[in-house]
């Protein structure tokens, strides 16, 4: 699969986590301080997170700037966290994480240890892959998830789920983000039904979402450029939302977003005032949302 890469091309799994890895190693003030993320690549991966120049010397070799769409995974993913700490103070025990990829969020936080229990969902080979990392990591993980394998496009996630211990009748807080873009529209909707029956009161997702909105010509070019690069790897984008559309799917499913944040939100929240380039300009939709 291409989330695991092949041959000299980084998966989209070590891409994202080789630029977590990255930004919390060199970053000045981290937006989201991934501690774990160098334990889970590749060696060649793991020296280049380690090279503070690595990155510069890229976008110079390159003429494309990997931190705008940096930006908003990462912005993301603190969007996710922070609604997950919330969630658990208001006595959450069960999270789940879709399209988890290399996500840490069970490794890194001990805080989290005994307070809740996290399902990490994701293509099998993906998990393999993770798994075998975790296993040759020097750091010691504050606790290990609950891998539950799942095909989005072919396999039930109610079933994976229930099978992994996860209990519908309690409430629960869910994050997907940075994976919808790469799913079709069809796969995104028979999963969003399926999360609203798992989804007791008081439970919460957050998810993100390519937007289907007016660009700038500097967004259209750079879009395209990406776009290439990850069809190039195997891994093509597939859909893109209007905000409004997507809202009202939610609605049909029995779900009331909480917030609808755009990049620009992000920005506000955890990029402002940097001095190392480093904002989301990319379009980017964030949702919270829950049982009405």
């Amino acid at each position: 699969m291409a989330k695991t890469g092949s041959g000299d091309s980084l998966g989209t799994a070590e891409g994202a986590v080789l630029g977590r890895a990255s930004h919390t190693l060199h970053a000045e003030d981290p937006v989201l301080n991934d501690t774990w993320a160098v334990e889970l690549l590749g060696e060649k991966s793991k020296a280049e997170a380690r090279d503070p120049d690595h990155e510069r010397r890229g976008r110079e070799a390159t003429g494309f700037d990997f931190r705008l769409i940096l930006a908003v995974g990462i912005g993301s993913l603190r969007y996710a966290e922070d609604e997950v700490e919330r969630a658990v103070e208001d006595g959450v025990r069960q999270y789940v994480i879709l399209g988890a990829g290399f996500d840490t969020f069970a490794l890194r936080r001990a805080d989290m240890v005994g307070r809740l229990q996290v399902f990490e969902v994701d293509f099998p080979d993906v998990q393999a892959l993770k798994r075998e990392r975790i296993a040759r990591a020097e750091a010691v993980p504050a606790q290990l998830p609950t891998f539950v394998p799942v095909d989005f496009e072919t396999m039930s996630l109610t079933d994976a789920l229930i099978a992994a211990g996860f209990d519908p009748r309690l409430p629960s807080v869910w994050s997907w983000m940075n994976t919808i873009p790469y799913l079709t529209n069809e796969a995104t909707e028979a999963s969003l039904a399926e999360i609203a029956t798992l989804m007791a009161p008081g439970s919460r997702i957050t998810l993100n979402y390519s937007g289907d909105v007016p660009l700038t010509q500097a967004q259209i070019e750079y879009l395209g450029t990406l776009g290439d690069i990850v069809r190039e790897g195997g891994e093509p984008m597939k859909s893109r939302w209007k905000p409004e559309d997507f809202e009202a799917r939610l609605r049909e499913r029995g779900l009331r977003v909480l917030d609808h944040s755009t990049e620009a939100d992000l920005h506000e929240r955890y990029f402002k005032g940097r001095s190392d380039g480093l904002y989301p300009a990319m379009p980017a939709r964030l949702i919270t949302a829950g049982p009405a």
